[in-house]
């Protein structure tokens, strides 16, 4: 089985961050591959499910490109953006990367009524508010937001089986996530 997710040793400067917060157990929630839960926790530890990939390497999609997708219900939408393969996780240049969308193309993935948005970024959203409230609009929809996964080994593939494994009962409102392709 392939890999997804990032595996962060104590010394990785992601961790010596976390590790210097007031609330270190939140902070280390949020910190690696994880989905954040501000509403609802996802019902499973563990989902077997397709995912459809789509590469966003050079751009976030538009609604055209959500629209010409095949039906996501009961799957995962991995948008590739290609952001972890050209800066290191947790640098300046990481967390400078635009993998934002709109509130239009959010609207068109949620109406597809996927489980699970992954992307090898930060969030949908810029930090902050919007990021929180995109998050909050995903989980209304019965859909979490995956970030900060590893798609470096994914080819050209379209779509692939995954494995998703997450602690919900992680005390933060950031879960650890581990994915696998199977």
């Amino acid at each position: 089985m392939n890999q997804f997710h990032l595996t962060l040793n104590e010394n990785s400067p992601a961790i010596q961050w976390a590790n210097t917060q007031a609330d270190k157990i939140g902070a280390k929630g949020h910190v690696g591959t994880h989905l954040d839960c501000y509403t609802t926790v996802p019902e499973q530890k563990e989902y077997l499910l397709s995912a459809i990939v789509l590469d966003c390497r050079s751009g976030m999609p538009h609604c055209k490109d959500i629209q010409d997708l095949p039906a996501l219900k009961n799957k995962a939408l991995i948008l590739h953006t290609g952001n972890l393969e050209k800066n290191e996780y947790g640098s300046e240049e990481y967390f400078q990367k635009d993998t934002s969308l709109t509130d239009e193309v959010l609207k068109e993935i949620l109406n597809k009524k996927p489980v699970f948005i992954i992307l090898d970024s930060h969030g949908i959203a810029e930090k902050g508010a919007k990021h929180i409230a995109f998050d909050k609009q995903c989980e209304e929809c019965g859909c979490h937001v995956i970030e900060n996964a590893d798609f470096s080994s994914l080819k050209d593939e379209t779509e692939i089986e995954l494995l998703i494994r997450i602690n919900i009962s992680h005390p933060s409102t950031g879960k650890p996530c581990e994915l696998y392709r199977k």
